[in-house]
This record gives structure tokens, C-alpha cells and sequence, in this order.
């Protein structure tokens, strides 16, 4: 099958899915992490499949040479859609041959279950990278050594949550997407951080 056809294919899915919705059927749309070695084919042939799209991407530019994208987190996509819709677009890619595209979606390391990734963690992350990524950095998954869980209270990220953690022999705030990576923020004085409690957790 062309992959024009196969594209035409996998919206016609997404309308009737869609349609379904309109009858009654509503299902809750979430975040999703997904795996491809096509990163950027994958954030064009998800665009017309799912509600959202994020691709987290830097601009680089070397003297000599024409900018050009690089993604953040390789190989790695979010996507926002109904947990149906995800696993039907994932089925289709891993079993019809020659299908367009082949990706995987997270799942809980505990549980046979895709994972959703917290909306507040997609909104960080779009803050982080929106225009440069001087302000942030982000770890690939590591064994990094889990400490206390804070809220910053002032400055420019009051109200966000994150682990106190050590890396390069320093203390960041880091916001862990459990199992994909890690994004330690900018130095937070230790003044603006307060412990939260398991009953504040949320």
C-alpha cells in the first residue's frame, strides 16, 4: 500500500473515530509518549492523526552552515489522543507491512499499560524549549538518585513540583517523565523550594 494511501487510511479511522465521539461515545483525550526512529516524519504524519503534537526541537546553527532542527529528546514524540486511537495507530504501524510509519508507546514499567504523561509535564517541557534551551536541560533516562520531592515558590517557576536530585556533583530541581528523561531546571535558591507532603502531592 502507497503510504499516500495508507495516510488517507489512518485519517478515515480518526473521522469515524471522531464521529463516534459526536454520538455520544466521549473518550478522554491524554498525553502519550511514543518511540520511533523517525522523528521527524513521525511529528508530520501525526499532525492530521492526533489532537496535538509535541516534538520538542532546538535550532543549531554552525558557523559556515545553513541552521538546521535537532531534536531535544531523540527519537521521542508526544502525542495528545484517546488511549483507543493510540493503540489502533500503534497496532497499524508494528503489524501492516509496509506501513508509513513504525513507533512504539511508552508503558508503565509495572503494568502492561501505555503511559499518560502528565499534562503539566508537556506544559513545562513547551516552556522550557520554546525559544532556546539555555534555560533548561534534559537528561536521557538515568539512574539518578531520587531525593525530596519540593514546590518552588517563587520566581519565574512558582508553583511547579520537582525532585531535588545531584548531578555533576550539584543539587537541581529536576521533573522526571518516569522511564523517557529528565529535566533539570535553571538553579532554584534553596529559600524558594518547600517540602511537599504524599497528602499535597498533586
Amino acid at each position: 500500500m502507497a503510504v499516500s494511501q495508507q495516510l488517507s487510511s489512518c485519517k478515515n479511522f480518526r473521522h469515524m473515530d471522531m464521529e463516534n465521539n459526536r454520538h455520544g461515545h466521549n473518550l478522554q483525550t491524554e498525553w502519550f509518549a511514543i518511540k520511533t526512529r523517525q522523528d521527524f516524519k513521525a511529528e508530520k504524519y501525526f499532525a492530521d492523526l492526533c489532537d496535538e503534537v509535541f516534538f520538542p526541537k532546538e535550532t543549531v546553527r554552525l558557523p559556515g552552515r545553513k541552521p538546521r532542527e535537532r531534536a531535544i529528546i531523540p527519537h521521542v514524540l508526544f502525542i495528545r489522543t484517546d488511549r483507543e486511537t493510540a493503540l489502533a495507530l500503534e497496532s497499524r504501524g508494528r503489524t501492516q507491512p509496509g506501513a508509513a510509519l513504525s513507533f512504539w508507546i511508552y508503558r508503565y514499567p509495572t503494568v502492561n499499560a501505555i503511559q499518560v504523561i502528565p499534562s503539566g509535564s508537556i506544559e513545562l517541557l513547551r516552556l522550557l524549549t520554546a525559544d532556546d534551551t539555555t534555560r533548561c536541560e534534559i537528561f536521557n533516562k538515568k539512574d539518578f538518585r531520587q531525593n525530596e520531592y519540593v514546590r518552588i515558590t517563587g520566581g519565574f517557576f512558582a508553583g511547579r513540583k520537582g525532585y531535588v536530585q545531584r548531578i555533576k556533583k550539584n543539587k537541581h530541581v529536576v521533573v522526571r517523565i518516569e522511564g523517557i528523561c529528565l529535566v533539570m531546571l535553571p538553579f532554584i535558591h534553596p529559600d524558594l523550594l518547600e517540602p511537599v507532603t504524599t497528602n499535597d502531592s498533586n
